[in-house]
């Protein structure tokens, strides 16, 4: 069994290797232009060494099929730092990177393009700055988007498990199997996510109070924010997709302390009210 999934892994990292090979090859070659302007914007952060590997990631977005702008949000010492290459290429072509006003975490890949897009009537796609994304990703995210308004969109979700009217941990959590929008849905950020117009207005109203007790947890106060402004989550397909991570980003990550620590039980506990839990075991009864 161990050999088996050795090698499958051996597989799959080759693989992604084989995917960042024509990705470098775009950015130093390149000139097809970034849009500076559209309904919809994807929006990423990064930090220290992982500055060097998020082209692939920005690169991927920029080839698909359809095109958006692209913003990469930074913390000050990171903004005003030397930038490699890479980024630099990726800014002659249309990249935008703005500077944070503050050290919001994982929570800068979307608090500051929210504020600014706030009443603009503009949604936001969310994406991680390790993954390779196909083609198809915004076609097939907005296409969904585009059917529902009143949803937040995710190719991967997990389902809140509940037992006794409480939520059991995170990792008891099931894949979500159903492309139905639900309250049960918890979308993760990885695969990437689209925010409606509506969704974002509710956030900002909310301030960065998410400082308090949900300060490494994004995915949990976006959710906390889903429940309480009425928006469900939908996922994609009826099954979660996975993309490929660029190799040795994951490092360090913060699924280690949010999911193999329990820090997002921690985080969950210090923001979900009974009256969000009451939510959950209300559309859990509907949909049994």
């Amino acid at each position: 069994m161990w050999i088996g999934y050795a090698v499958s892994q051996i597989a799959s990292i080759f693989l992604t290797f084989l995917r960042m090979v024509p990705l470098s090859f775009r950015n130093r070659f390149s000139h097809a232009q970034i849009p500076d302007d559209g309904d919809v914007v994807v929006s990423l952060t990064t930090h220290g060494s992982r500055l060097a590997h998020a082209h692939l990631t920005i690169e991927s977005i920029a080839r698909g099929y359809l095109k958006s702008p692209i913003v990469l949000w930074l913390d000050e010492g990171d903004f005003n730092g030397v930038w490699p290459a890479t980024i630099t290429r990726l800014v002659d072509r249309g990249l935008q990177v703005k500077c944070s006003d503050g050290s919001y975490g994982p929570h800068t890949k979307y608090w500051g393009e929210f504020r600014e897009l706030r009443g603009s009537g503009k949604r936001v796609v969310t994406v991680d700055d390790d993954m390779i994304y196909p083609e198809w990703f915004l076609q097939r995210l907005l296409f969904i988007g585009d059917l529902r308004t009143d949803v937040v969109v995710a190719y991967r979700a997990h389902r809140i498990e509940l037992r006794d009217g409480r939520m059991l941990p995170y990792v008891k959590w099931t894949p979500a199997n159903t492309s139905e929008a639900s309250f049960l849905h918890f979308a993760t950020g990885v695969s990437g996510v689209l925010y409606p117009s509506s969704f974002i207005e509710y956030v900002v109203e909310q301030g960065d109070v998410f400082l308090q007790g949900c300060r490494r947890a994004d995915d949990v106060w976006l959710h906390v924010c889903a429940l309480r402004s009425g928006h469900p989550i939908r996922q994609v397909y009826a099954k979660p997709r996975h993309f490929a991570v660029v190799p040795t980003t994951q490092l360090g990550a913060l699924v280690v302390g949010n999911t193999l620590m329990g820090g997002n039980d921690e985080q969950i506990a210090h923001v979900y009210t009974r009256e969000d839990v009451q939510i959950l075991i209300e559309a859990s009864r509907r949909e049994d």
